[in-house]
């Protein structure tokens, strides 16, 4: 117990369950005990020996700055039932203490959590992904995950989802999206289902202003082909109710101009200097380590660093290349002339939400004008790294506006997660290696169709 006469509240409240409050809210949003000290302004001194145990006396003032990081008083605290004056401690749910580089996800509590469950296995290459997304999911009510299909939005969704549970009273619930139409059937239908559908898995209403309900972190998740709806939906929902937060997945941004965006990169396939194993070589060597114990390829780095930079950096691609080395060397996946096709016949099983590696991309290409494709068609067929200029003078130029519009068909790939970006000085792009592929295998008649369903016949690309 604190004894000291000036504590008022405190003293009537046990130390120890305040620290484990403490501890288990510092665990639960990612901060490490120098990033509670810098929003507190307690040193990190005393937020070891409060941990620790080596400090039961506590200053009142410290206690109440420690609170104050995390939302909470001594006062909201005591009401809560955190005393030894009769009441039992609220429920804090503390994740599980493993290390960052063997962590899966944290385990969800599950009588406040609705939908779709983090995976279990471990999350590699991903700590400051998370960090980020924990630290603006929490001060920020709507926070968008972009990136190709296959790079982990969803996993990084609901990892951020699990750490951050505790902070809201209502918990988590996931929402996905995959089966509501697509905006290109028609803009009201779309956001007539998306509106049914969060509405129904949330309980939120459509009505009303101000209301202290729904203290809930929802998840909604593959928006790419609705970004129409669920940017206005967020915003009217966070109108009406002022403490939801969202979290978005989506292979194009939102419209919505209250979002944080946060890109999420393929994994890293070489490694900086002192910087260990690049994380796409270590997803491989775990993943085939779990699936073909048997099979050491600890000694071929180069080998699987080579097969990592062919898939992109891609963990859905590079988890699915591991299955494949039960039955075909990694040096065949290599050198064959296209990886999808060897691939593509796995199922992904829980990997995804799609079937194979083509559904995915298919899921990403359905959406695309038919500008948009040939400006996709010219690009793919340039190796390597390219730029704007480069695209220019490849592609036929007939008219003054041409080149604006070009460019803008750029950008819109680039926002459709189809193209990568490398910021700088100046812009350069690259077209992921498997998109390629599969466009190159399209036989022109597959192509025409794909792209004019009404059957217009598709402009020859120059």
């Amino acid at each position: 117990m604190v004894h000291s006469a000036d504590l008022g509240m405190v003293e009537l409240m046990d130390v120890r369950q305040i620290c484990e409050y403490l501890i288990g809210r510092r665990r639960a949003v990612g901060w490490t005990q120098e990033e509670l000290a810098e929003r507190s302004g307690v040193s990190v001194r005393t937020i070891r020996n409060l941990e620790t145990g080596a400090n039961t006396n506590p200053r009142r003032t410290s206690v109440e700055l420690l609170l104050k990081a995390f939302g909470t008083t001594l006062s909201s605290l005591s009401q809560s039932g955190l005393s030894t004056g009769g009441g039992a401690p609220p429920q804090v749910w503390i994740p599980a203490q493993r290390g960052d580089r063997d962590r899966g996800a944290d385990t969800v509590d599950p009588a406040r959590w609705r939908g779709t469950r983090p995976p279990l296995d471990a999350f590699v290459g991903r700590e400051s992904d998370l960090r980020h997304a924990v630290g603006t999911a929490r001060r920020s009510r709507l926070l968008v995950l972009t990136g190709p299909g296959g790079v982990g939005k969803t996993r990084l969704a609901l990892a951020a989802a699990s750490r951050l549970q505790p902070l809201f009273r209502d918990g988590v619930v996931v929402v996905d999206l995959t089966a509501c139409p697509g905006e290109q059937q028609g803009a009201a239908q779309a956001y007539e289902t998306v509106r049914s559908a969060v509405l129904r898995e949330t309980g939120l209403a459509h009505t009303g202003s101000g209301d202290a309900e729904g203290q809930l972190l929802v998840v909604l998740d593959s928006a790419e082909h609705v970004v129409g709806a669920v940017s206005r939906l967020t915003r009217e929902l966070m109108e009406y109710h002022p403490r939801p937060h969202f979290v978005v997945t989506s292979r194009r941004p939102l419209t919505a101009p209250s979002a944080d965006t946060w890109e999420v990169e393929p994994l890293a396939t070489e490694a900086a200097e002192d910087d260990g194993m690049p994380a796409a070589v270590e997803l491989f060597l775990r993943r085939v380590g779990s699936g073909v114990p048997t099979l050491d390829l600890s000694g071929r780095l180069p080998l699987v660093s080579a097969l990592c930079a062919r898939l992109d950096g891609l963990p859905l691609s590079i988890e699915l290349a591991a299955r494949r080395v039960r039955s075909v060397p990694a040096e065949l996946l290599v050198s064959a002339e296209s990886s999808l096709h060897l691939l593509d016949r796995i199922d992904t099983g829980g990997l995804s939400r799609h079937r194979t590696l083509t559904d995915s991309m298919r899921w990403s290409l359905e959406p695309l004008t038919s500008e948009q494709w040939l400006i996709l068609r010219h690009i793919t067929a340039i190796r390597g790294v390219f730029t704007a200029e480069e695209v220019l003078r490849g592609h036929r130029v007939d008219d003054e506006g041409e080149p604006g519009r070009v460019i803008g068909l750029l950008g819109e790939l680039a926002d459709a997660s189809l193209v990568r970006i490398r910021r700088g000085r100046r812009y350069e792009y690259e077209t992921y290696s498997l998109v390629r592929e599969y466009l190159t295998a399209l036989r022109e008649d597959e192509l025409c169709r794909e792209l004019e369903p009404d059957g217009l016949l598709m402009p020859e690309a120059s």
